[in-house]
């Protein structure tokens, strides 16, 4: 397995819950009592404590460098990726605090941080938190989407397939069952590029059980409505000052 490939390897919602209370975990103390010398726990070190004083979640350097441990990884391929990590994480508190959140909320500086992990432009990010209704739903569509288009599909569909959500009231629990829509309909014999042209053509995916409004739910493997057939709309943010 490439660096590249380890870097952007495809993880769920439930993963980055984790990494979020993995900064409470005595990493050092791990790292060392599963093998690993000083030197490369000194390193991570410096990389942890580099992501508390830029403010943002060290959880997910953290969470890397246990995975690059046990996969065996070549020690400065670990600090380069985490490093790495450390960077999108900056930068997506960066693009937070520009969309109004100030300070922004650890999930939202991690999704934006997993978001531009799996390709998404910072355009996208910041498409994603404007046009969220709030902080929770922000940060969960952001690894949705990020989800949609590790799965394969473009990544303007699986962006805009979110923003569609947002606008039909999809409560950010609810958002996290989209990849399932997606997989379902894939499963059920819609190719990827077929399912991005509907999105793209306004055409929207079915909402997961249990949506905000009720409206225009469908059951997974339900063909969505064609063009034209979602209601859209805008929700209205919640900035912390």
């Amino acid at each position: 397995m490439s660096v590249r490939q380890w870097c952007f390897v495809v993880v769920g919602s439930t993963v980055l819950a984790s990494s979020l209370a993995a900064q409470d975990r005595d990493y050092r103390a791990e790292l060392g009592g599963r093998g690993a010398p000083a030197a490369f726990v000194n390193a991570v070190a410096a990389q942890v404590d580099a992501a508390q004083a830029a403010g943002v979640p060290t959880g997910p350097v953290i969470d890397k460098a246990f995975e690059g441990w046990a996969k065996r990884v070549p020690a400065q391929r670990v600090v380069t990726a985490l490093e790495q990590v450390r960077m999108r994480l900056e930068s997506g508190r960066a693009l937070s605090v520009a969309a109004g959140y100030a300070p922004p909320p650890e999930a939202m500086v991690a999704g934006a941080g997993e978001a531009l992990a799996r390709g998404l432009t910072e355009d996208d990010v910041r498409a994603l938190i404007g046009g969220a209704p709030g902080p929770e739903a922000a940060a969960a569509g952001l690894t949705v989407a990020a989800s949609m288009h590790a799965q394969g599909l473009e990544r303007a569909a699986a962006v805009r397939a979110v923003q569609d959500a947002y606008g039909r009231g999809v409560e950010p629990a609810q958002l996290f069952e989209l990849p399932s829509v997606v997989a379902d309909l894939t499963g059920h014999g819609m190719q990827m590029g077929d399912l991005a042209r509907r999105i793209m053509q306004g055409g929207g995916l079915p909402l997961p059980p249990m949506a905000g409004t009720g409206q225009g739910a469908g059951r997974p493997g339900q063909v969505p409505p064609g063009p034209g057939g979602q209601q859209q709309g805008t929700g209205k943010q919640q900035r912390r000052q």
